[in-house]
């Protein structure tokens, strides 16, 4: 609860998009969930899952509902598993392309920043890597947000996060536990067979740990050409949401992390000027530029952090020659590449290769 940026009102409000999952899980569960709607103030009669908003305290008591009328109704089951399990982008369906064809699961990752905006600004994800080991933590950024009052929902995100992937890997989490700063509650001695790893509760973090080498292992769902037009179809819809989205200033799922994560998925655009970034996102390049500096950002200077970053990341590929990496990422020549590698870095490409940096 330490950023600045994050909201100290209980009564923000975040899209409820997923409403029909919701329902779907209480259905399964033996109830009806009409009546909890009601309840938190959702007025059933009008309700659009594409426009509705809810606030983080409604979210809350909802869930609380959700999870007393699941024990009286199906003890057998346990709310938070059975609402992650039966997760499904109903109306995020270009978010679920760029997952589902995703050439590796680091190329998936941008759409957990996405889903900020789209599901909820208060969520935040941070992946690290250290040796052989990757660790994807996930946190609640809110006023309110203690292990007390998000525990169902940490259990929930993580079992539609271990659904998901199991499905793009077609394998199990290699090597991988699932830590929760939460004790356990009632229902949460079923989360190890739902997530299909071990369970370790009143810990310092809520993450997920694997085997690093799962991130670029191939996917077998992989459609690069669908991938890179659905990343485009996201970030354009980020985009043209623009300022007063219910996403908090400052937030990494601005439009600077929208274009970064864009140039990720498509370095073309990397040397092709602001211009065709601009018409990637659907914008015109002044109402780009104009955006950037309210974010107090430059086309620039992301341009420099992907490149920087991407060549690191490429320079630790063998099969990769360094004239290739500098076509990559958009530079004229090899020359100009070693140039700026060497402002960024303090040698060049080459020596960083040799010494092992990576």
């Amino acid at each position: 609860m330490d950023d600045a940026t994050a909201p100290t009102s209980d009564d923000t409000p975040i899209p409820f998009v997923t409403v029909t999952n919701w329902s779907r899980a209480a259905a399964l569960c033996g109830f009806n969930i009409a009546p909890l709607l009601r309840e938190v103030g959702i007025d059933t009669d009008q309700l659009d899952p594409e426009a509705s908003v809810i606030s983080v305290q409604a979210m809350r008591v909802l869930m609380d509902r959700c999870v007393e009328s699941t024990r009286q109704r199906a003890p057998h089951q346990h709310f938070p598993i059975v609402l992650g399990d039966t997760f499904a982008f109903d109306y995020l369906s270009d978010l679920e392309t760029f997952i589902t064809t995703s050439p590796t699961l680091r190329e998936a990752m941008p759409a957990l920043h996405w889903l900020r905006p789209l599901l909820n600004p208060f969520i935040r994800w941070d992946l690290q890597e250290h040796g052989d080991r990757a660790r994807l933590h996930m946190d609640f950024h809110h006023a309110e947000a203690y292990p007390v009052t998000t525990w169902a929902f940490a259990e929930s995100i993580f079992v539609t996060l271990c659904k998901f992937t199991r499905q793009m890997v077609g394998a199990p989490l290699w090597q991988g536990e699932l830590t929760l700063r939460h004790p356990p509650e009632v229902g949460s001695e079923h989360l190890t067979a739902a997530v299909g790893l071990p369970v370790r509760f009143n810990q310092p973090v809520n993450a997920l740990w694997f085997d690093r080498a799962l991130l670029d292992h191939p996917l077998r769902g992989a459609l690069p050409s669908l991938h890179e037009t659905a990343a485009r179809r996201v970030a354009q819809q980020l985009a043209q949401k623009g300022p007063g989205t219910t996403t908090p200033a400052g937030d990494a799922s601005s439009l600077p992390a929208q274009i970064d994560a864009l140039l990720r998925q498509q370095p073309t655009l990397l040397g092709q000027g602001l211009d065709n970034l601009a018409s990637a996102l659907g914008l015109h390049s002044r109402t780009l530029q104009r955006r950037l500096r309210d974010s107090n950002a430059s086309h620039s200077s992301i341009v420099a952090r992907v490149r920087h970053d991407l060549a690191r990341q490429w320079l630790a590929d063998p099969a990769l020659s360094i004239e290739d990496i500098s076509e990559r990422l958009g530079f004229t020549d090899r020359r100009s590449f070693t140039q700026a590698f060497n402002k960024w870095q303090g040698q060049s490409p080459r020596d960083y290769r040799r010494q092992g940096n990576h």
